[in-house]
């Protein structure tokens, strides 16, 4: 049997990652074989892992990445148990890492993304000797890919903490304000003030009706049981209806940096400083546990 010595088993967990005495079993099971070590070692973490992807995985992080003309942009949220591991570096740095790979290859979903390339292998098998090390169950909880059309790029924000990530599309009717700086400070604004305010929708055509029926019967169930006349009922359903639709669609809500002013207003201002009209196409918003 070749002889296990710290050098031997130094390089295996540099190779791999795993502990020490796992290194030093792989490599007597292998007869100091390093490659086959690894490939031990491989293994045996898809089988430890298998037991451990049956857990929730309520805690996480987001990390998002761009291309460098902001046309393309890609959004992450890894998830796993606890909000311990999801500050651990190794974590950190795998979740940055799927953000890259997504963007690389146009991932918009978490299976997609699980079956891409990683390493010498796939994301989905990176991932269980992850697990296998942390001893927690992480997936792909969410991602999403945007590309901008000629007329628009991509930006996100996500809030310190990495808890809530948001992504948009901003366009302009002139391609040439877009990489103005006032044009990416407005996409950044816009970012925060959906991290900040959750909307369900840019504008009230693109709420579902069955949302606004919903929100609609609630509210009158409510008016009735207050007593009052048919009359006014209708009016007092009518109007928190109405702010229903301003507080949930992002032009018609109050911006965040500036009381009674509407967030269409801030996008006309933003507009008039760099000469052209400016508009927000879609977004994507993300939230740990949410």
């Amino acid at each position: 049997m070749a002889e296990i010595n710290a050098e031997l088993v130094k390089q295996l967990r540099q190779m791999t990652g795993a502990g020490i005495m796992d290194c030093k079993k792989a490599l007597k099971e292998t007869n100091g074989d390093l490659e086959a070590a690894a490939e031990y070692l491989r293994k045996a973490g898809i089988a430890k892992a298998a037991k451990k992807l049956s857990r929730e995985a309520k805690e996480g992080r987001i990390e998002a990445a761009l291309s460098s003309d902001r046309k393309q942009g890609a959004m992450v949220l890894l998830a796993t148990e606890t909000d311990f591991v999801a500050k651990n570096e190794l974590f950190v740095k795998t979740a940055k890492k799927l953000a890259e790979i997504a963007l690389k290859n146009k991932i918009n979903s978490a299976e997609e993304l699980l079956s891409a390339k990683m390493n010498e292998s796939t994301v989905e098998e990176e991932l269980k000797i992850l697990i296998s090390k942390i001893g927690e169950n992480i997936k792909p909880a969410k991602v999403a890919y945007l590309e901008a059309s000629e007329n628009g790029i991509i930006h996100y924000y996500i809030h310190p903490g990495n808890r809530i990530g948001v992504m948009v599309e901003i366009t302009s009717d002139d391609p040439s304000s877009l990489e103005k700086p006032e044009t990416i400070e407005l996409a950044n604004e816009l970012a925060m003030q959906i991290a900040f305010s959750k909307p369900l929708a840019i504008t009230e055509d693109e709420i579902p009706k069955e949302t606004l029926e919903k929100e609609r019967e609630i509210y009158l169930e409510q008016a009735k049981q207050s007593g009052k006349p048919e009359k006014a009922i209708q009016k007092i359903v009518e109007g928190k209806l109405r702010k229903f639709i301003e507080q949930q669609t992002l032009l018609n809500q109050e911006y965040i940096r500036e009381a009674k002013t509407k967030v269409i207003d801030i996008i006309n201002r933003y507009g008039e400083k760099v000469g052209a009209k400016l508009g927000i196409k879609r977004f994507v918003w993300f939230e740990v546990g949410g």
